[in-house]
């Protein structure tokens, strides 16, 4: 749609707003909006919160994939998510059994800002029922985002620490996987919501955000394995496994300095070249039948991952590129 630009004032200049986008948010007169400048763009948004409906979903009906649809739900944005189950039914989740009223309570304590808040039966339902307790703010991103990469670092360490002396870690793996998963949701919840202060930006951290969740499913699926299988742990998984947490360590420092302007071209380059070898050099054992387990299998895409993350943060910080 096309807008004039209107003389307001003797130094004020206006354009006026659709009336179906004032009506949808109930907007009045007096009332503050956000405008961004994004290159020849202006950006206007409402301060509030985008409100979603209720959501309802029937657990018996979409399992085993019922728990990810909460997580969806969550992320999308409902304030109130209402869960229909089984009583007494036992299923089988994360391999453990367990009735499916605990699989959703424990569903709905992974979900930041939200709290179990009713359990009933209504129309021959049994239900339980979530409701937003907190509203995210696009302020508390970058927040949220440090505390996930922290989680991730100190997966890679336990793996790596425990993995080196032959320890079995299933349980603690389990609840540091829970933790990547929880601020994986609530910063994609975030984007959703607010999208990225630097709008621009905003899919390429949805990716990142995802890349990292990603990686913390296979640490923990390498535990699980050791967990169930007990494999034997030779010298080539130890060294691969100390250099993922020393990449994942890395790749968290240049990110925190790009955030206070001090990302660092000559260190990313050289980030980028310690990775792009050990995949090389990864391939090649596996090709020459050096590393060969299910453990290997998983430990090698982090690599793959980790290596297209370093994409994204050269894309976060392109203004280093840009010829003055």
């Amino acid at each position: 749609m096309n807008r004039k630009i209107i003389q307001s004032g003797p130094a004020t200049l206006s354009v006026s707003l659709p009336m179906n986008w004032v009506k949808k948010f109930d907007l009045e007169k007096g009332q503050e909006l956000i405008v961004e400048e994004q290159g020849n763009s202006l950006r206007i948004k409402t301060i509030g919160f985008v409100e979603q409906e209720d959501a309802k979903i029937n657990i018996t009906e979409l399992y085993p994939i019922s728990t990810k649809i909460i997580g969806m739900l969550y992320r999308a944005g409902y304030k109130k998510i209402k869960a229909i189950y089984t009583p007494n039914k036992i299923i089988t989740h994360r391999g453990r059994q367990q009735k499916e009223i605990d699989m959703i309570k424990n569903t709905f304590d992974h979900l930041i800002g939200m709290q179990l808040w009713e359990i009933g039966k209504k129309d021959n339902e049994n239900y339980a029922m979530t409701i937003e307790s907190a509203k995210p703010e696009q302020k508390e991103f970058n927040t949220v985002f440090n505390k996930l990469y922290f989680h991730l670092m100190h997966q890679s360490e336990q793996v790596y620490e425990a993995f080196s002396e032959n320890e079995d870690i299933f349980d603690e793996a389990y609840l540091a996987e829970r933790l990547i998963n929880q601020t994986h949701d609530f910063c994609i919840k975030i984007l959703v919501s607010f999208g990225y202060e630097d709008f621009k930006k905003t899919l390429p951290y949805y990716d990142y955000i995802s890349k990292l969740e990603t990686i913390g499913d296979r640490y923990f699926e390498i535990a699980t394995i050791y967990h169930e299988k007990k494999e034997k742990i030779d010298n080539n998984i130890i060294n691969y496994l100390e250099k993922a947490k020393g990449f994942i360590e890395e790749s968290a420092s240049l990110y925190r300095k790009s955030l206070i302007n001090k990302f660092n071209i000559r260190e990313i380059i050289s980030l980028t070249n310690k990775i792009h070898s050990t995949i090389k050099d990864y391939k090649n054992k596996i090709n020459n039948k050096k590393i060969n387990s299910s453990i290997s299998h998983n430990l090698y895409p982090i690599f793959l991952e980790l290596y297209e993350i370093i994409e994204i943060l050269f894309f976060l910080n392109q203004d280093n590129f840009r010829e003055r």
